[in-house]
């Protein structure tokens, strides 16, 4: 499957590793909402500041449908927490043909689907991010001095 997904968005090897490979990320809660589904509403939640392992940001917002164990946690706006999800490709945009006959072009984008293993970080993580983005701050700062 993720060979005919490569070849259909010539995907480069990296990009195919990626596919459909369970990771762990880190993001900070924003919300809750409601889409449209076809049997009736469905309860989504709101991320931001999704970050991988690695502390590089993989997105700056991020909505996944509510499963059981985002209502278990009873999470507040700010809170921190911590899920595994699996990277998906999709076609965003419209597919159909708009009012004068055109066709309208869907882009390539990704996503995570599937989370799993849902937790609520401690404050103890909350001190330690804004560290890094202190330490952060502090070298570009250092190296625009130097430049």
């Amino acid at each position: 499957m993720r060979q005919k997904l490569a070849e259909k968005f010539k995907l480069n090897q990296r990009e195919k590793y990626k596919l459909n490979q369970r990771e762990k990320y880190k993001a900070t809660f924003q919300r809750f909402g409601i889409r449209n589904g076809y049997k009736g509403d469905i309860k989504t939640v709101l991320l931001s500041d999704v970050i991988d392992q690695a502390h590089k940001l993989v997105t700056s917002h991020l909505w996944l449908d509510c499963g059981k164990q985002f209502d278990k946690l009873l999470l507040k706006e700010g809170d921190f927490i911590q899920f595994y999800a699996r990277v998906k490709i999709y076609e965003k945009g419209y597919q159909g043909y708009d009012g004068f006959g055109e066709k309208g072009f869907p882009t390539i984008d990704y996503g995570l689907c599937y989370p799993s293993k849902v937790a609520k970080l401690s404050q103890k993580y909350i001190i330690k991010k804004r560290l890094i983005e202190i330490c952060m701050q502090f070298q570009e700062r250092k190296e625009k001095v130097n430049q």
